[in-house]
């Protein structure tokens, strides 16, 4: 059957073609601070920037006493970043968040220099003198190089660039069929897209909680860039959106039942073994909740659980006593590419279930355990 578009799907369609198209390597987030403070600052009844970045945008319920709800996504995007300038001018690169160095060679990019954005490729030996046992290697990134034309490093440095300049996978925005859309940095802008349409249909009188949309940094480098944030608002609810792995594709089927189209997922349990050894297992009676949400609004959703997977909430989980924290996950092909795909209409599902979680929630609803207290 044909997908009908709405026009709905078209606004978040839009959005998130602008956000995509922004660059905002890991510390190099300044376009997308930018597009962010031009959309909400005529909306919002405050918008603050702390020292690293982050954007906090607070929305007043005009309530006394009211609990605080925070809504989050991240900013920035896995990159690259110039480590050595050769001498016959060719660059050498170190990644800048967990790119995935498998789509590397062979990749248009841009150099992001004092002068301007500087187009390169990532050099790749040519095919027709690759050894048999080189065809199937995978280079590290000391082997990887970018090429931007220069002759010599003086060229390099008179074009603006220098070590620790940031390199950004070229952008592409396309649309598939039956409402999908791919380009980099869907991880996490295609959450940020749902975050600016919430701010645009949300009404205040709606609320009983003061609503805070918080735009974080560095997510991609260290998942901690959003602390300093929850430390000074000090959340009663805590709703990170970011992406998951979709595992409808051939190379991944049969992992889990994540699938392009079928809803926004709802975290049961991400963790990270890696060394962090940090995930998170949210409050079930919250997710409950949102569940409830769902059923009562047809809203389409899925259960998710994934190894391999980090967000920020993992460490606001344990922030302070206080603060309830649940992830919602936007089903993602080829996370960390320069290709990454998403659907509309998982992004319409998360609008709807973010819009009738925040029509519905009351300041006077409780998630935590507290066993003993009810005892008494």
């Amino acid at each position: 059957m044909e997908v009908v578009i709405t026009e709905r799907i078209k606004e978040l369609k839009e959005l998130v073609k602008v956000l995509t198209e922004l660059h905002g390597n890991v510390g190099h987030e300044d376009e997308v601070i930018k597009y962010i403070c031009h959309s909400l600052k005529d909306r919002a009844d405050e918008v603050k920037i702390d020292a690293i970045g982050n954007v906090t945008a607070l929305f007043k319920c005009g309530k006394e006493n009211a609990k605080k709800v925070m809504l989050f996504g991240h900013m920035d995007e896995v990159g690259m970043v110039v480590r050595k300038i050769e001498q016959n001018g060719f660059l050498r690169a170190e990644k800048l968040g967990s790119i995935n160095p498998n789509i590397i060679p062979g990749s248009s990019v841009e150099v992001i220099g004092k002068k301007g954005k500087i187009p390169g490729v990532v050099g790749s030996k040519s095919h027709h003198l690759l050894q048999p046992d080189d065809k199937y290697k995978i280079a590290g990134f000391d082997k990887l190089y970018i090429d931007i034309g220069a002759n010599s490093m003086d060229d390099v440095k008179s074009m603006g660039i220098e070590v620790g300049t940031p390199i950004v996978m070229k952008s592409r925005f396309s649309e598939l069929a039956n409402n999908l859309v791919t380009n980099k940095a869907m991880d996490d802008r295609a959450s940020l897209a749902v975050m600016i349409y919430l701010s645009e249909n949300i009404k205040r009188e709606e609320l009983d909680c003061d609503l805070y949309l918080v735009f974080s940094v560095q997510e991609e480098f260290n998942t901690r860039g959003i602390m300093p944030v929850v430390r000074e608002i000090i959340p009663d609810i805590a709703i990170g959106i970011d992406v998951t792995p979709s595992c409808d594709t051939p190379d991944l089927k049969g992992y889990s039942d994540i699938s392009l189209g079928k809803g926004i997922a709802i975290t049961f349990m991400n963790h990270h073994g890696r060394g962090t050894l940090a995930g998170l297992v949210p409050n079930m009676k919250f997710v409950n909740f949102l569940q409830e949400i769902c059923i009562k609004n047809n809203i389409k959703y899925q259960n998710e659980v994934t190894l391999g997977v980090l967000t920020e909430t993992a460490y606001i989980l344990f922030e302070n006593s206080k603060t309830i924290v649940i992830n919602l996950s936007i089903p993602t092909r080829y996370t960390h590419t320069p290709v990454e795909v998403v659907s509309l209409e998982d992004l319409l599902s998360c609008y709807d279930l973010l819009y009738n979680f925040l029509k519905t929630y009351k300041s006077s609803l409780e998630f935590g355990k507290y066993i003993l207290e009810k005892e008494v």
